[in-house]
């Protein structure tokens, strides 16, 4: 089926492991006959799906086990005083069982998002621990500048300011004008002969 083709090996497996249990409950449920009860039984498949496999898998297996429930129920003979207890007993069955597989689901998946972003936290911390050493060890040690154009001597690697900032500080850049620059450059253009140049 095309269903169990989209699962993982892992899934594939559990899947056909859930449907081997529920064939192995079915046929405890026909040698006892209905001296025991195993409605609870049938959401070990179902809790198993909803753990390992895929949603679809899990309607799969609650509409199964309710299908069982009506059928046992008619193979046993077991008689109800009005029809409708009969499929009400079926019905409870596919809402117990769709309610157990979205909830284990649903924890699984939190489970998951909770580990990822626990990784990502981690990830995050390991970078701001390389960043922090990095910048205590600029801070700790002098820093070589060229007297002529203002690079900075980092190892062996010569860059400018903007480079230094960017790559060893990790700061993001923008640039303006500062006032002292301003002044000069309106000098410049307030010069005779400036704007005709």
């Amino acid at each position: 089926m095309l269903i169990f083709k989209t699962l993982t090996a892992r899934g594939q497996n559990m899947a056909a492991l859930s449907i081997a249990i529920l064939g192995g409950l079915v046929i405890l449920d026909y040698a006892t006959g209905h001296e025991l009860v195993f409605s609870a039984a049938y959401l070990i498949p179902v809790s198993l799906a909803a753990w390992y496999c895929s949603r679809s898998i899990v309607w799969i297996l609650s509409i199964a086990c309710s299908i069982i429930t009506l059928a046992m129920d008619h193979v046993e003979g077991h008689s109800y005083s009005h029809l409708f207890y009969h499929y009400w007993k079926s019905f409870s069955c596919l809402v117990i069982s769709l309610t157990t597989g979205h909830l284990l689901g649903r924890l699984r998946d939190t489970l998951r998002e909770r580990k990822q972003a626990n990784d990502d936290l981690q990830r995050a911390l390991r970078e701001l621990q390389a960043s922090t050493e990095e910048i205590r060890q600029l801070q700790n040690g002098l820093q070589v500048v060229c007297a002529w154009t203002k690079q900075i001597k980092v190892g062996e690697e010569w860059m400018s300011p903007d480079e230094f900032l960017s790559s060893r500080l990790h700061l993001n850049l923008t640039h303006g004008i500062s006032p002292e620059a301003y002044q000069e450059l309106a000098k410049q253009w307030m010069k005779p002969g400036a704007q005709s140049a």
